[in-house]
C-alpha cells in the first residue's frame, strides 16, 4: 500500500480551497496527530499502523467536528476515532482477518459475503454508521489500499477508489474543476 506525498498535497489543496469559497467552514483539518494518538491508537488495533497511514496523519489528524465532511456525507476520523470506530465494528460484526471465497455459479471462485474484516481501517465516517474503509491485507496484492465503502444496513461492499491518493485527488482535482462543491444536503464535499 503506498500514501505517497500527493495524498497530503490533495488535502493542502482541499483545505485552500475550503478557505478561499468558505472561510466560515474552518478549520477544516485538524494539526498533526501526536505520537502518543499514533501509540494508542496502535495498541487499540493490536497491530502497527502503516508507515503510509502514519505519515498520512502525521501531516493532518483528520477533521474537527462540525466541519463540513471531506467525501460525500463522511467526515475523515481523527486517529483516535478511528480505532473506537474499530473496536466497535470489530465487537459487533467479529474481526476476521481473511475473507472467504465461494464458488459462484460458473464455479469461478468470487469473494463471499463478508460482512466485516478486522484487516479494514475506518478513516472515514458518517453519523449513521457508515465508512469509507482502507483495506490493510498485505496477502492482496493489487488491493491492498483500496478504498471500501461499508454501509451498515446493507451487504454491498463497494471499492470507490484503489488508494487513498486517489481518493483525495478526486475531490481536489473535482474542487479545482468546478466539478465538486460543499453541498448543503450533505454538509459535505460532493460532486
Amino acid at each position: 500500500m503506498s500514501i505517497p506525498a500527493d495524498a497530503v498535497q490533495s488535502l493542502k489543496r482541499i483545505e485552500s480551497w475550503v478557505a478561499r469559497a468558505h472561510p466560515d467552514r474552518l478549520p477544516f483539518l485538524r494539526p498533526a496527530a501526536s505520537e502518543g494518538t499514533v501509540r494508542r491508537a496502535e495498541a487499540k488495533l493490536g497491530r502497527a499502523l502503516p508507515p503510509e497511514i502514519r505519515s498520512l496523519y502525521a501531516a493532518y489528524d483528520g477533521q474537527p467536528e462540525g466541519t463540513p465532511a471531506l467525501y460525500l456525507n463522511q467526515r475523515w476520523l481523527p486517529l483516535d476515532l478511528v480505532a473506537v470506530a474499530w473496536e466497535d465494528l470489530c465487537l459487533r460484526y467479529g474481526c476476521p482477518d481473511d475473507i472467504r471465497v465461494a464458488a459462484n455459479t460458473n464455479g469461478r471462485p468470487a469473494l463471499a459475503a463478508t460482512t466485516w474484516s478486522g484487516c479494514w481501517l475506518p478513516l472515514f465516517g458518517s453519523p449513521r454508521g457508515d465508512h469509507y474503509c482502507i483495506d490493510l491485507r498485505a496477502d492482496r496484492p493489487g488491493r491492498c489500499g483500496q478504498v471500501i465503502w461499508f454501509l451498515y444496513d446493507r451487504p454491498e461492499r463497494a471499492v470507490v477508489a484503489q488508494s487513498l491518493s486517489q481518493l483525495l485527488g478526486r475531490v481536489a482535482d473535482g474542487l479545482a474543476a468546478g466539478e465538486w462543491h460543499l453541498d448543503a444536503g450533505y454538509d459535505g464535499l460532493s460532486d
